[in-house]
């Protein structure tokens, strides 16, 4: 109820909400408390404590977004609450943003009785409730949503409310939304991982009540909010979101159900063979998306400005390419999709560099020039490189559950590869490569993970968070199921250290190498050298009688 009551009050006394929203913010709050005490009242309490522990998972980060106001409220960008109709130094705040504040540490309090509701019915249940092939689906679709949160909200021309991403604004904010994005994939492992079935799906449900109650109100504001438009962070937020909730029903146990397949109690997957078409026709667009998206105009405007990291582009969809027919013979299928599960993270990482380009470009419209304004437009290019990065991060949840699909149809039972050395070398390096920049350049300032965070850093970022997921899940996987993916974690490390000769050199004749570039290159050999123990072991499991 506090929520609710805080959604009706003004947050401050210097800016009214942007939209009739406080209908939109009752609901979004009382609607998990409605479904809450219904489960309880009907005996439900596994489904009632994963409720609240999960709106309790995400509830310190929604706090720190309020606490913004606090802090200063001038620099959220929180249309639905806060719209400022004038140039604002500082703002105060109101009973509203107390009444938000107490309903986020209630909770807090109450999940943490919920979390030891929800263990006790967890070690009741006893298993955990079978294999269920969507296990490794509901992470990254957590993971999408989370990277969606961290996004500009809105895309605004009100000069008042400048619309920004996580890492472009205030710290305090910026605490929340890493809070929000660091919680819902904890939240979605516990959830799926939880003994007992109400209180899996009411990890999951709990969540998403909460990233709704972030995210809807956003996208509400981009649509009728004047000056104020739809921004892709939420809309991904909240169509990941929807999909989880679609997958956990079809994921119930049904034991009642079990003589009749064997499928039961899981999500009903397609066979393996269409996974795997799919898997390839996916890898198939993505790569034709990206070499259109290179070799197509990036820009439209009266200068010649293609992005200098096309090249890079055709090489990361030409590595998407390779593998993909693999896929359609047994005897490479595992190997292929083992390589494409990562490969599509170099997609990622040279798309995100070329759409840069274009969008520091396209913010030079209107700027004087020697003939008068100058006026840049999106091109064909940049529109088939963004349709690549979609297709990239298809192609990659695709892989994931032909992955999944063949644990379960084929088993996981046999020896792990003991490459615990060479991948934890290529760990500490793969980090420190991402980091540092690959070449220096006079008049040159190269985006990066720790300062200078820009439209690439996202790629940096993405690579570098799938390469160290790769060589963490290489340790604990059979020897040619790490061979295959540690080969793919090395082609996208060389991808990055490619980036001196088909970014530098072709953008700044005098570009030298840079720390980047010799980490970057030791980091591919210590994951080639995991990568072929890893292969040899697997060898000898084959010839062993």
């Amino acid at each position: 109820m506090a929520l609710t009551a805080g959604a009706i009050l003004p947050v401050s006394p210097d800016a009214r909400p942007g939209y009739l929203s406080w209908p939109l913010l009752a609901l979004l709050a009382l609607v998990p408390v409605g479904v809450i005490a219904a489960a309880a009242y009907t005996g439900r309490h596994g489904l009632a404590a994963g409720l609240v522990a999960g709106l309790a998972a995400l509830a310190p980060g929604r706090l720190l977004l309020d606490v913004q106001f606090f802090v200063n409220g001038s620099l959220t960008v929180r249309p639905e609450l806060y719209r400022p109709d004038r140039l604002l130094d500082r703002s105060g705040v109101a009973a509203g943003f107390w009444l938000l504040a107490l309903g986020h540490l209630l909770t807090i309090a109450a999940g943490l009785r919920a979390a030891r509701v929800a263990r006790e019915l967890n070690e009741i249940a006893g298993s955990d409730g079978g294999p269920r092939r969507w296990r490794l689906v509901v992470p990254l679709l957590a993971v999408v949503t989370a990277v969606g949160l961290l996004m500009s909200p809105v895309l605004s021309t009100d000069p008042y409310l400048l619309a920004r991403s996580a890492f472009d604004g205030p710290g305090v904010a910026l605490a929340g939304y890493l809070l929000l994005a660091g919680a819902l994939p904890i939240a979605a492992v516990i959830g799926f991982s939880s003994a007992s079935d109400g209180v899996a799906r009411g990890t999951l449900g709990g969540a998403a009540a909460a990233v709704f109650a972030v995210a809807v109100p956003a996208v509400v504001a981009g649509l009728v909010v004047p000056d104020l438009h739809v921004a892709w962070g939420p809309v991904m937020a909240v169509a990941a979101t929807l999909l989880v909730l679609l997958l956990t029903p079809l994921a119930t146990p049904q034991p009642a159900t079990a003589e009749r397949t064997d499928l039961a109690g899981e999500a009903r997957v397609p066979g393996l063979t269409l996974w795997r078409a799919a898997t390839a026709l996916l890898a198939v667009l993505t790569a034709v998306a990206a070499v259109i998206g290179a070799l197509a105009p990036q820009l439209a405007g009266p200068l010649h400005t293609d992005s200098p990291a096309r090249l890079m582009l055709v090489a990361a969809g030409i590595l998407v390419l390779v593998p993909a027919p693999f896929l359609l013979f047994p005897k490479t299928a595992r190997a292929a999709r083992g390589l494409l599960a990562v490969l599509w993270a170099g997609v990622v990482l040279a798309g995100t560099a070329v759409l840069s380009t274009a969008l520091t470009a396209s913010e030079a419209t209107g700027l004087g020039g020697l003939g008068g304004p100058i006026s840049y437009h999106l091109g064909a290019g940049s529109v088939f490189a963004a349709i690549a990065l979609g297709a990239a991060g298809l192609t990659a949840l695709a892989a994931t559950v032909t992955g999944v699909v063949e644990r379960d149809d084929e088993g996981t039972e046999g020896p792990r590869a003991n490459i615990l050395v060479p991948v934890g070398a290529a760990a500490v390096l793969a980090v420190a490569a991402f980091g540092t920049p690959v070449f220096t350049a006079a008049d040159y300032s190269p985006p990066g993970l720790w300062s200078d965070f820009d439209t690439s850093s996202w790629g940096l970022l993405t690579a570098v968070l799938v390469v160290l997921g790769v060589l963490a899940l290489a340790v604990r996987s059979r020897p040619g199921a790490a061979a295959a993916s540690l080969g793919g974690a090395a082609a996208v490390l060389a991808l990055h250290v490619a980036e001196l000769p088909l970014v530098g050199l072709a953008l700044f004749g005098g570009a030298r190498p840079g720390l980047g570039f010799w980490l970057g290159l030791a980091a591919v050999v210590a994951t080639a050298v995991a990568a072929v123990m890893a292969a040899t072991g697997a060898r000898t499991v084959n010839t062993q009688p």
